[in-house]
């Protein structure tokens, strides 16, 4: 980027913290730069603990900074910007993280057709630094935009970049991934515990086999079929395990389920922009 990133939140819950922090701590950006508006005083609190400029109106957010991540509930959204619908200028680019939300929303609120919008998609993960965002931008973004979304994002994980008609798949695979996980591992637990476990080492022995098993892929680069055949020996325990997956069409299952999550994006998108 030309000159030094300003950036205005809109919002300071749960994934404005992750990533305001993440910028700060990886010295992304100094907090001289951020500007942050929330209702909540005890948002405000935490974003002037970290030295952070705490705007008393939400309008102000534009008039300092030309980028402004919105990161309010998706029920929160016309109410959060409405205090800017008269004042905002052309130039300003938005920065969204609110799920389900497409581009044109935001460029029908605030008529402004050629607005430069970075639609994103984050998981939970990113609150541990360890997240994956899928990134859309708005044909008016330029390269300059593409960086500004690589700057953010960069602070709580890794990036891709889709166009805007994939990002309700990004929404199914890895916005809503991580509860798959979770799930896979209240299982594992229950299975541990049902079998003469106590919770907290059948808790222990499946959150850290989760833990390594996703390190282990991201670590080695080798596919996950490969690391599963790995581990399967013939005859042995985990093939047995595996072969009783099979049979229940395990796989057939989980596309199924990324299928409705995706789906179910599709309609939120579609219910948003005729709200």
């Amino acid at each position: 980027m030309g000159t030094e990133l300003k950036l205005s939140v809109l919002g300071f819950g749960n994934m404005g913290q992750a990533i305001v922090k993440g910028l700060i701590n990886k010295g992304i950006l100094p907090v001289h730069s951020l500007l942050i508006y929330d209702p909540d005083e005890e948002k405000q609190k935490v974003a002037r603990e970290l030295g952070i400029n705490v705007c008393s109106a939400p309008e102000l957010l534009i008039k300092e900074n030309k980028v402004i991540l919105i990161a309010v509930k998706p029920q929160m959204l016309k109410e959060a910007l409405s205090p800017f619908k008269n004042d905002f200028m052309k130039d300003i680019v938005i920065v969204s993280i609110v799920a389900g939300v497409p581009i044109q929303f935001f460029k029908q609120f605030f008529n402004k057709p050629l607005l430069k919008v970075i639609r994103t998609m984050p998981n939970t993960p990113a609150l541990v630094g360890c997240g994956i965002t899928g990134i859309s931008l708005s044909s008016e973004c330029s390269e300059e935009e593409v960086k500004i979304a690589e700057v953010i994002f960069s602070s709580v994980g890794e990036v891709v970049f889709v166009p805007e008609e994939q990002i309700d798949i990004v929404t199914a695979v890895s916005g809503s991934g991580p509860a798959y996980f979770f799930y896979l591992c209240e299982a594992l637990i229950s299975a541990g515990e049902a079998l003469g476990l106590s919770r907290d080492i059948a808790y222990k022995l499946a959150v850290h086999t989760l833990y390594g098993a996703g390190a282990l892929v991201k670590s080695t680069g080798e596919s996950p079929e490969v690391l599963r055949m790995r581990v399967t020996s013939k005859g042995g325990t985990t093939e047995k395990a595996i072969k009783y997956f099979q049979s229940k069409d395990f796989e057939t299952i989980v596309k199924e389920a990324v299928r409705s999550a995706y789906l179910r994006a599709k309609e939120l998108g579609k219910q948003n922009l005729s709200d």
